[in-house]
Parts: structure tokens; sequence; C-alpha cells
């Protein structure tokens, strides 16, 4: 929020009235789909967690993914970015039962 110069906060205000806070920093031009640089800054930024102090392997979900039939291919679909998904996958132990992720790049940042 201290990047865009925004109210504590303000983000969940963002969230609240757009759906997602990503959605509502474009509406209100904070942030353009047309500015990589800033669009990957800020992506970059909100997801740098401590994703494995955050999440643990989960082999109840494991086992449900599993038992997915081995035709029916396995795609994650996320209004985050690939790379933060990814380290999610791998934190909860399923990474290698995913063929790929769907992100909000490739949606052209529609969330």
């Amino acid at each position: 929020q201290k990047e865009f110069g925004l109210p504590k906060g303000h983000a969940y205000t963002l969230y609240k009235k757009h759906g997602t806070a990503l959605r509502g920093l474009i509406a209100e031009g904070h942030l353009s789909r047309d500015c990589a640089a800033s669009m990957d800054g800020f992506l970059d930024k909100v997801h740098d967690l401590p994703i494995h102090e955050l999440l643990s392997p989960d082999d109840e979900l494991r086992s449900m993914v599993s038992r997915i039939h081995p035709s029916v291919r396995k795609f994650v679909f996320t209004a985050s970015v690939s790379h933060h998904a990814r380290r999610c996958l791998e934190a909860l132990g399923i990474a290698d039962l995913i063929e790929g992720i769907v992100d909000v790049k490739d949606c052209r940042f529609e969330t």
C-alpha cells in the first residue's frame, strides 16, 4: 500500500469494491496492464511470502488428486502468478501431480 500512496486498509477496500485488490488497483489507475515492470513488481512483492512456513504437505489432498483418473489432465487456475502457485503446490506436496498452471498473466490480469 505504501508504494501506491494508499492509506492503510485501502487494499481491502479495493478488494471489497472490485473483487480483488489487483482489479481495484487497475480500475482506479494505480496499475496499468500495459506496464509489465509495474505489474511484475507488484505481483512479486505481494507474493513474497514464507510459503513453507504457511503451508505443509497435505497427504489427504495428495490422495484426493491422485484418485482422479490418470487420463484427466490436471491444471491449477489461479488469480495469482504461476511461480507463487508452483511454490504453494510444492509446499503442499502435489506439484508433481499438476500438469500446468493458468495464472493471472495468462488472463491479461483479469481476476
